[in-house]
């Protein structure tokens, strides 16, 4: 990794080393603290608090950095750890400051980096998250909180949840352990690296892989970025249905850990139809025109054209059912869609480095999807030779097809 920019460089055996004193300290100073009080009310009972080391920091500008001077720490690796960093006068300040402190560890459990929640009373310029910055040790975007915590769980099929934050990671391996092992990004969108990560660590193929997300509209998002992410690694993914305005965390506080594991044993849909129905939304102000069913319809084709195989037949039902269309003419604009798929696919895999095109996988194989009201009614193939060569005779009511809508205006 290189060196962060404007920070010390120091050797990472040091690094670690002041990481786990910084963690021992934030422990110390956790009774007494607003944090065990805080945390048991969001249904963290004290062993929860100590198997995932909760600590505080206390609200001094340099209380920790002051304890690891009389430690025998010298300033340059405090600032190389971003365990403090320098105020306009010169002087190390500490980086969490007033705030309940969770470690984040690497793939080999060594902590790495920490995330600190401001207390809930905290005023409205104060962030309610601080993560640790990018060193020598740390990058945000290849690391997932929890993933090292939850090694053996996974290692026994514990069910792996990707969530938005580190609170609701604990919730929901706290709501059945041993069942669900939760995981999450800090301070960052979810990445392929850290997919990757998740990959090392349990075997995505064998489990379906859940998603966790808010249901408003940044984590609908958030849940169609990991749908792209997961696909090269795992088929088996689902969406989980959470209450609006309702996160794991909230759910375990409200409601306790036994609806939460409910909620995550049922209430879930395949991370597939979020995809489909968040490009459909994009068009929905003109879905009561024919041209809108269409542009949405050309829309949406591409990303179902380039999911895995075993997704496609669905969503092609769900889009023909939710534009109004026929399952020939959907059918149709997805095997149009295929062939400049393949060929993005084939030219991204040219420029690709090894490691990456290791996580793209293959092309897309042909897949064949059932038109049900079709005048053949036979399974029609999408894949690189259909694609190329669609079927006339399979395009729908003369006058309905994508291209002889194209020149029409949407109105409004």
């Amino acid at each position: 990794m290189t060196r962060p920019a404007g920070r010390p460089l120091a050797p990472a055996e040091e690094l670690v080393r002041v990481h786990e004193a910084a963690a021992r300290f934030f422990r110390s100073q956790l009774p007494g603290s607003w944090v065990p009080g805080y945390l048991t009310g969001r249904g963290f009972r004290p062993a929860v608090q100590e198997h995932w080391r909760a600590g505080y920091a206390p609200a001094g500008w340099d209380t920790l950095t002051r304890h690891l001077r009389r430690a025998g720490y010298p300033d340059t690796l405090i600032e190389a750890a971003g365990l403090a960093r320098r105020s306009r006068r010169g002087t190390l300040i500490d980086t969490f400051r007033d705030r309940a402190v969770l470690p984040i560890r690497s793939a080999g459990g060594s902590i790495v980096a920490f995330i600190g929640r401001a207390a809930a009373d905290a005023g409205p310029g104060v962030p309610k998250y601080v993560n640790s910055p990018r060193t020598a040790l740390y990058d945000k975007g290849g690391v997932l909180f929890g993933l090292w915590e939850a090694r053996s769980a996974l290692a026994s099929g514990a069910q792996p949840v990707i969530t938005e934050g580190p609170f609701d990671a604990i919730a929901v391996t706290t709501s059945s352990p041993g069942r669900y092992a939760g995981v999450a990004p800090c301070g960052t969108a979810l990445t392929t690296r850290q997919i990757a990560a998740l990959s090392s660590t349990a075997d995505l193929r064998a489990a379906v892989v859940l998603v966790a997300f808010d249901a408003d509209q940044a984590g609908q998002r958030a849940a169609v970025r990991a749908y792209h992410l997961l696909t090269p690694f795992t088929e088996k993914t689902a969406a989980v249905v959470l209450p609006a305005g309702q996160d794991p965390a909230d759910i375990l506080r409200n409601q306790g850990a036994g609806a939460l594991a409910k909620i995550l044993g049922s209430g879930t849909r395949p991370l597939a139809d979020l995809v489909t129905s968040a490009e459909v939304a994009r068009w929905d102000r003109w879905l009561q025109y024919a041209e809108g069913q269409f542009r949405a319809l050309r829309a949406a084709a591409p990303l179902i054209a380039a999911m895995p195989p075993a997704h496609v037949g669905r969503q092609v039902a769900r889009l023909a059912d939710q534009l109004g269309l026929s399952h020939a003419i959907v059918t149709e604009a997805v095997t149009d869609a295929l062939a400049d798929v393949v060929a993005a696919h084939r030219a991204a895999r040219d420029t690709a480095t090894a490691p990456e095109r290791d996580l793209r996988g293959s092309p897309p194989p042909v897949i064949r999807v059932c038109c049900q009201d079709s005048p053949c009614h036979t399974p029609q193939a999408i894949g690189p030779a259909a694609a190329t060569a669609p079927s006339p005779g399979q395009a729908g009511p003369a006058g309905a097809g994508p291209a002889r809508l194209r020149a029409r205006r949407v109105p409004g």
